[in-house]
């Protein structure tokens, strides 16, 4: 049976059966490459998402199997490197909230709105969508017209502009706390 034709044109059974032919093999695959159960729940929840999303562009000069672990694939390295840089940013916001002892909150609630509003527009819009309003990058990105990668890059550099703010800040109520105690 030639699924690929039949996915290309929107035919739900065989999408189920296709499903049914790879799901555990997929799940198998994530699980021994990464050891994380959600992971690999997730890496074979997303393949077949995008696999439906994505089945016009499917091609008869691929076996299914390829086109199905190389969909995985991407989305691994995805995963894996939205995990790498959510555990870096987890990092430095506990440093900071270490810190947070030394600052009022008010203190901080007013630099961060005042570091959100001096930056660039479209960066600041960027960031809400993202932090405030919860939009992942590929919807953001379809929202603005604009590339996942370039939306990585306008959070990636609005988080420096918060980091250098927060650092000021910080280091501010260091030296005046050290003053006091003097």
């Amino acid at each position: 049976m030639d699924y690929v034709v039949d996915l290309t044109s929107g035919c739900l059974q065989t999408f189920q059966t296709v499903y049914r032919l790879f799901n555990q093999k997929l799940y198998g695959y994530v699980l021994k490459k990464t050891g994380s159960v959600y992971m690999a729940e997730e890496v074979v929840q997303l393949t077949f998402i995008r696999l439906w999303e994505k089945k016009e562009n499917l091609s008869s000069e691929y076996s299914l199997s390829a086109q199905i672990f190389r969909i995985a694939g991407t989305i691994l390295i995805d995963q894996l490197r939205k995990e790498a840089v959510g555990k870096k940013h987890l990092t430095v916001v506990e440093s900071d909230y270490a810190m947070q002892n030394e600052v009022n909150q008010p203190e901080m609630h007013h630099a961060l709105e005042q570091a959100i509003e001096q930056m660039a527009p479209v960066r600041k819009r960027v960031f809400k969508l993202s932090k405030v309003e919860g939009y992942s990058y590929k919807e953001i990105a379809e929202m603005l017209s604009i590339s996942p990668k370039t939306v990585e890059n306008h959070i990636s550099q609005a988080l420096k502009q918060l980091r250098a703010a927060f650092s000021s800040i910080i280091s501010l109520a260091v030296i005046m706390s050290a003053i006091i105690i003097k």
